[in-house]
């Protein structure tokens, strides 16, 4: 048990840690959905395939060889005997229909401003993409999308552009309640393009109809899909 709360906002930008490695690389999914996994992070990303082979992808997005690994389990799969054929379809199922309580929640890219942010979204849609969860977290904003095999990929950028604006833009009850509020990505992108203030953008609550009231904090994990009340 947790007794005593933290939160240690004078990290940011002021900790180098000896152990720290030169940069986050990529991420490695081991599927028996192998072609629509591939299929999904390469339209997600736009990626190009640096490999591919019957067992294996190497994707990438940028000047590194690789982002995305996806290895094809299938062959193993259909080796299995009947119960543990059984225990995976199951587990597949609860990965891609309930939220998790135990294991990686979700993987997290940052993407500033705010227009790339929403110029991503638009890209994605193009390619039959959606996320599956919006939600302003207090101090950031992301959007998650669900893969094939039900593993999250959030997308957001930050409530500030500055350092300056690191402690003054995080909502007030970041501490209380650090989960946040779903939000309707659509009605942001409206009030964007109509000019509201960055900091108008980033209020919790803000694309919930007068008289509604907000999915916050564990009701908001529990419930993705759900805006208001």
């Amino acid at each position: 048990m947790i007794k005593d709360e933290k939160l240690n906002l004078d990290l940011y930008q002021n900790l180098n840690s000896n152990q720290a490695p030169d940069d986050f690389h990529h991420v490695a999914f081991k599927t028996i959905n192998y072609e629509a996994m591939v299929d999904f992070y390469s339209r997600l990303f736009g990626c190009q395939t640096l490999y591919r082979s019957e067992e294996l992808t190497f994707l990438a997005f940028d000047e590194e060889h690789h982002r995305v690994a996806i290895a094809n389990t299938s062959g193993i799969f259909k080796n299995l005997g009947f119960i543990p054929k059984t225990v995976v379809r199951l587990k597949n199922w609860m990965n891609r229909s309930l939220p998790s309580i135990v294991g990686l929640d979700h993987i997290s890219y940052k993407l500033n401003p705010i227009e790339k942010w929403f110029k991503f979204y638009h890209d994605a849609k193009e390619q039959g993409l959606k996320p599956y969860w919006t939600i302003n977290h207090g101090w950031i904003t992301g959007m998650y999308y669900k893969d094939p095999d039900g593993n999250l990929v959030e997308i957001f950028f930050e409530h500030w552009r500055n350092k300056e604006e690191f402690k003054s833009n995080i909502s007030t009850d970041f501490s209380e309640e650090p989960i946040g509020t779903n939000m309707d990505i659509d009605v942001l992108y409206e009030m964007f393009k109509n000019g509201a203030s960055f900091e108008e953008l980033i209020q919790k609550g803000n694309t919930v109809p007068e008289g509604k009231k907000p999915i916050s904090g564990m009701e908001a994990v529990m419930n993705m899909r759900k805006k208001f009340k």
